[in-house]
């Protein structure tokens, strides 16, 4: 392992900028360590290194994928929630976004590929649960968050369809509904996706109604709550991500009528 370690400072450092197969399989088999410093601050770090510097070619690239994709790593043990199988998925998705983001402007990666990126995407989105951020010990899981990230890097990419634009906004919609005291910037995560996907695909008539009829929906759950707190949550969580929507927009100059929607829904939402 010391070896291994050793390899991967290399990697950051730059100063080893062609890896091997084996080592490709050791980072994915230990993508979801418990180890933070070796999971986040090594092996991560070494995937966003390899692909941001052009150190991978298209069949490492490839490779990876495959064998992500193979291992269904990004459901493993999707139905057991707050197990530290949370870090493998969670991570997983943080590897797909790297490439997928990569390959929106190299195209390098087949379409065919990338769909399957994208549809084991939309399974975990649909599914996971945990919403854990920063784990005592173990570090990040913040599955909502990097889920969030893939969903911004999958809107970027040209294999992207309307339809995935939908079910994204459903994603995001899931999220915030199941919303159980955010504590970790998971909202304004959730709103970079959203502010990339009002760039792609949708019109600005459909976003609005989204936006209104996600408001009276958890307005209405909040109403029939009987003092349940997790309703009020969510309803603070899509607050926060409105705010957050509202100020990724003012400093990108877009989409100034949504802007106007966002901010007569704030005020509403202010007591």
């Amino acid at each position: 392992m010391t070896n291994f370690k050793d390899i991967l400072q290399s990697i950051i450092s730059c100063e080893l900028k062609m890896v091997s197969t084996e080592v490709l399989d050791e980072m994915i088999e230990n993508i979801g360590s418990t180890d933070p410093i070796l999971r986040d601050k090594l092996i991560y770090t070494a995937f966003y290194t390899l692909v941001t510097e052009d150190f991978l070619d298209q069949q490492q690239m490839v490779f990876i994928l495959n064998k992500l994709l193979e291992n269904k790593s990004v459901v493993l043990d999707i139905d057991n929630p707050l197990t530290d199988s949370v870090f493998t998925r969670s991570f997983t998705t943080l590897v797909y976004a790297l490439i997928v983001e990569h390959d929106s402007t190299k195209q390098i990666i087949s379409k065919d590929l990338v769909r399957e990126v994208i549809e084991a995407t939309h399974e975990y989105m649909g599914k996971e649960s945990d919403l854990r951020g920063y784990v005592d010990k173990r570090g990040w899981a913040h599955a909502a968050a990097h889920g969030a990230d893939l969903l911004d890097s999958i809107m970027k990419h040209p294999t992207a369809t309307e339809d995935d634009a939908l079910k994204i906004l459903q994603h995001i919609a899931r999220f915030l509904t199941i919303a159980n005291g955010y504590q970790d910037d998971e909202e304004e995560r959730l709103a970079r996706a959203f502010v990339t996907l009002t760039k792609y695909h949708l019109n600005e008539d459909l976003i609005v109604t989204w936006l209104e009829q996600l408001k009276q929906s958890l307005a209405d759950n909040y109403a029939a709550s009987n003092g349940e707190l997790q309703p009020y949550y969510a309803q603070l969580a899509f607050k926060n991500f409105l705010k957050s929507s509202y100020f990724l927009l003012e400093k990108e100059a877009i989409q100034n009528g949504m802007k106007e929607t966002i901010k007569r829904l704030v005020v509403q939402m202010i007591y």
